[in-house]
């Protein structure tokens, strides 16, 4: 897929797009207006890749629409999803702090609108306003947690607790009310998506996910979970050894 760099919007909207963004929402107008000139709008197709890992790193960029996966890649072609962002949220910042090359990979899932900074325009927001500074720490910090839930997950809980609480988490991050009740995650996830995310088989995955269905403990349409009995998912964390 080849990514279209056309216009995001209206750029008269940038400012109160940017108050969307955790990081930016603190700060004062007249810094949002010039931060929003400095943007860069782009658009990108679904399955487009925006970075690779072990890329030079010289953009950050912020979700406007849309959803963006964030990997690391295997030599045999299989993936570990690290995290999936959406509206709001901002990724690629690691590599503008550190000035090392990326630590993984970004693919969009949907069709996505996004602006990027670039590497200069960051520092300066970061120097300028120690606000800016706190919010990239909380940022980080809660990334840091959830890559720490995961271990524990991952060394704790069984393939079904593991999905389980993926799921939870997914649904607490992007979920909508459901067509027929019940909490939709509100973005297609493939069960080789979520395999990736749990460290567990597409096999493993889907024949729980079809246990769970006939008890009517979830609904699978269309790359699309909906949890309809999200305490019965909560109960496979004290079944996993």
């Amino acid at each position: 897929m080849v990514a279209r760099q056309d216009a995001v919007g209206n750029p008269a909207d940038k400012p109160d797009l940017l108050m969307l963004v955790p990081l930016f929402s603190g700060m004062p107008p007249q810094l949002l207006g010039e931060l929003a000139r400095k943007l860069r709008p782009l658009r990108f197709r679904a399955g487009t890749a925006i970075f690779h890992a072990d890329d030079v790193g010289s953009m950050l960029y912020i979700i406007i629409k849309g959803a963006v996966k964030i990997f690391i890649p295997s030599t045999d072609g299989r993936e570990v999803v690290l995290a999936i962002h959406r509206a709001g949220d901002l990724f690629g910042e690691m590599s503008l702090l550190d000035d090392e090359r990326r630590s993984a990979s970004a693919t969009t899932l949907e069709d996505t609108e996004m602006f990027s900074l670039s590497r200069q325009d960051f520092q300066d927001v970061l120097t300028r306003h120690p606000e800016a500074m706190r919010a990239i720490v909380r940022v980080l910090v809660r990334r840091l947690r959830l890559t720490n839930q995961s271990i524990q997950d991952a060394y704790l809980l069984d393939v079904p607790g593991r999905l389980a609480r993926r799921l939870l988490i997914l649904a607490d991050e992007h979920g909508i009310d459901g067509e027929h009740g019940g909490v939709e995650i509100g973005l297609k996830v493939s069960q080789q998506d979520l395999a990736s995310m749990i460290g567990a088989s597409r096999v493993a995955v889907n024949k729980q996910l079809q246990a769970w269905r006939q008890k009517d403990i979830v609904d699978v349409r269309r790359q699309r979970v909906t949890i309809l009995k999200p305490e019965e998912l909560e109960h496979h964390f004290a079944l996993s050894p």
